[in-house]
């Protein structure tokens, strides 16, 4: 896709978006001090609900209790385009000693999710303003419960916010990139996320007498080393795949053998073909172990969030706006990201893009990772997801 963005409309753009900037700020610092866990994101809701509708031109709806959407149609024809942002905390202490720390204890924003909401109303003001030239429609979705399996994306699309949808775009801020750094990758961004519990039956008995039983802590022992061939064996080593054994929980005296032992643990990778042969693999070579020593083994396999695979297209355009519209922003590349997202949801119904906003900044001292009780990051990037956010409806319009 090629575009050039107009000179003027850049102009605007980036005066609306830096004249409310310490209004975006304050957004994300209100939502920073009441973070509210997945499922349960009544307060922000509400807040978000209250400043969407003082927005012209916007028309809000709640597809579910705790999310929304706000749709705005400009005055010119083209397609609709979905922003999303998500909403909800983690239940973490928040640590830091600034002045807009979680007034909630045990929830926290600790993954950025408040500045995402920032971020998308900021750009819903500049649209806003900007809807006389405007095309198509534009849906911001916020979106609850990311953190939670099995998320709040599927439950809004369930309740049909995607009807009628061309293109669907998001970001996230990212605490291993500096502040100025943005990165749209073609094809896989994020890695599906899938759980497992493996559950290895033995006989018992006295820790004395080993020959009389059937162990399952040893063989489970056995089972964890040998699902490494899961990766090494059995995968191409042109695919990415990750299995990791998390738990493992047998027994509760020191003089006995016990009847189970129980595994359990993640798997992660880019490729769909690749997800659907894990399952099998697992329970193939884990019961094959189990056997050979005399027990057996029950596999539960958990599905959780799929893989998030940029459309080269869209991506494309995200990065045109980088290039050409935002020259305080350079465009970076890194290798796709292990973590895993509920974005993944809605791109079965609508071609889209992830975009990592890079907002570390070592001179202001923040510098701790996602999901940690001292998480910040630099607010001078929701300046960036602003803009991001504001130019994609124009460069989405374009011809392919």
């Amino acid at each position: 896709m090629t575009h050039t963005v107009p000179a003027t409309r850049t102009t605007r753009i980036d005066m609306i978006a830096r004249a409310q900037h310490e209004r975006v700020v304050q957004w994300r610092r209100r939502m920073h001090r009441h973070p509210e866990l997945s499922f349960q994101e009544f307060d922000t809701a509400d807040f978000l609900e209250q400043e969407l509708r003082q927005i012209p031109g916007l028309s809000v709806t709640r597809p579910t209790r705790t999310s929304l959407v706000a749709s705005l149609r400009g005055a010119q024809p083209g397609r609709t385009l979905a922003i999303r942002a998500d909403i909800d905390a983690l239940p973490i202490q928040d640590q830091k000693t600034c002045d807009y720390a979680s007034a909630n204890p045990g929830a926290m924003h600790a993954c950025g999710h408040d500045g995402h909401a920032a971020m998308l109303l900021g750009a819903a003001h500049v649209l806003s303003a900007l809807r006389d030239e405007l095309p198509g429609q534009v849906r911001f979705f916020f979106q609850h419960a990311e953190e939670q399996h099995p998320g709040g994306a599927q439950e809004m699309v369930d309740a049909g916010v995607m009807a009628g949808v061309d293109r669907i775009i998001s970001a996230h801020v990212m605490s291993t990139e500096d502040t100025g750094q943005i990165t749209v990758l073609d094809g896989p961004a994020l890695a599906s996320s899938d759980r497992f519990v493996l559950k290895i039956l033995g006989k018992g008995g006295h820790a004395a007498n080993p020959d009389r039983c059937i162990d399952p802590v040893w063989i489970a022992s056995q089972v964890v080393a040998n699902l490494q061939a899961v990766v090494a064996r059995n995968t191409d080593p042109h695919q990415a795949l990750i299995v990791s054994v998390t738990r493992f929980h047998a027994g509760e005296a020191f003089n006995v053998i016990p009847d189970t032992a129980e595994l359990g643990g993640s798997v992660r990778c880019f490729s769909d073909t690749v997800r659907q042969g894990v399952p099998g693999l697992i329970e193939r070579i884990a019961q094959g172990v189990a056997i050979a020593h005399g027990a057996t083994c029950e596999l539960q396999y958990i599905r959780g969030y799929s893989p998030v695979v940029n459309d080269p297209v869209v991506a494309g355009a995200l990065r045109q706006v980088v290039q050409q519209a935002m020259p305080q922003v350079r465009l970076t590349t890194i290798p796709p990201l292990p973590n895993s997202e509920d974005f993944s949801a809605f791109l079965p119904h609508a071609p889209g893009a992830y975009a990592f906003i890079g907002a570390r900044s070592a001179a202001k001292g923040i510098r701790h990772p996602h999901h940690h009780p001292h998480f910040d990051f630099d607010e001078d990037a929701l300046l960036h997801g602003v803009q991001l956010f504001a130019h994609a409806p124009f460069a989405l319009n374009t011809d392919d």
